[in-house]
């Protein structure tokens, strides 16, 4: 081919090729562009997401102080921080926190853990029982029973509750009045628990006996607090009539299913007795109760 017809085709491709290069668009990809929208969106929903996973400690105190006022308790500003819902003195390393892995861990000699734990519910258990002596409370209606898992207190809804009601009767008050002298010096959680018998009830207040034994075991619970007993160490069970202790098929055995009961768990004591060991305090029942002293305000008495 000569070098004259390679020129005259050089010069025929020319206006072609730039042709072709001003049909290319400037700066980035279409694809690019929609690829980048999703990017954002996607970060602006993780951030929403993160957002709302943060629990508003404000909001939550405001929601629970206007149920407590519902209940009939005096509505109070929620406090500065989960902190603020133990005593203002105690020290939150003395109380027992039964959501603390470490204080269960299997350190420790099980055996000292066992026979302390053991020692320390046959003491409350004594304590409880000269209270109700003391009391001239009707033991008939209330009774104190201990196993493996722990220490029960139990007392008959008719003791404490006019029937299909929640409030406390007055007189009745005096009883968890004695029993909260004694609750408020321990240094494990006091596990208030409502049952019933199991007869269905369907009322506008309470959908079934789970709500009832809720309200009443709250009841109780708010009575104690009132009376001396540290809000850090309750804590409120509704079992309805699904653990029921006798046959629901006597009117004795109703009458025995239908209770609250305040219940000291072993485990709650075999906890507290590993967070002591690992402060390097020696494991004694002296020592546990101390433990219960320094987690009191000096404004208890």
């Amino acid at each position: 081919m000569s070098e004259d017809s390679t020129e005259s085709e050089s010069a025929q491709a020319g206006p072609a090729l730039v042709a072709a290069v001003d049909d290319v668009e400037e700066g980035a990809p279409t694809w690019v562009t929609t690829f980048a929208d999703l990017m954002s969106l996607l970060l602006t929903f993780f951030v929403l997401l993160y957002s709302m996973s943060e629990l508003k400690v404000e909001n939550f105190f405001i929601a629970a102080e206007s149920l407590r006022e519902a209940m009939g308790a005096t509505a109070r500003t929620p406090p500065d921080s989960i902190v603020g819902l133990m005593l203002e003195t105690a020290d939150p390393e003395t109380v027992i926190n039964p959501l603390n892995s470490e204080s269960n861990d299997g350190s420790g000699d099980d055996d000292q853990v066992d026979e302390l734990a053991r020692e320390y519910l046959i003491l409350l258990e004594q304590q409880l029982r000269a209270s109700i002596e003391e009391s001239e409370l009707d033991e008939s209606m209330i009774y104190i029973t201990r196993d493996e898992n722990g220490l029960y207190l139990r007392i008959q809804n008719a003791a404490l509750f006019e029937s299909g009601q929640v409030r406390v009767r007055p007189e009745a008050e005096a009883i968890l009045v004695a029993l909260s002298t004694i609750t408020s010096d321990i240094a494990i959680p006091t596990i208030v628990a409502g049952h019933a018998d199991s007869r269905p009830i369907s009322t506008p207040a309470f959908a079934s006996n789970w709500e009832l034994s809720a309200a009443r075991a709250a009841g109780v619970a708010r009575l104690m607090f009132e009376n001396g007993h540290p809000a850090i160490r309750l804590e409120v069970e509704s079992y309805g009539e699904h653990r029921p202790l006798a046959s629901n098929d006597t009117q004795e055995g109703r009458s025995a299913n239908r209770r609250v009961e305040l219940f000291f768990s072993r485990e709650y004591v075999e906890r507290l007795a590993r967070q002591l060991e690992q402060s390097g305090i020696p494991l004694t029942i002296e020592n546990m109760l101390l433990n219960a002293d320094r987690s009191r305000s000096p404004d208890e008495g």
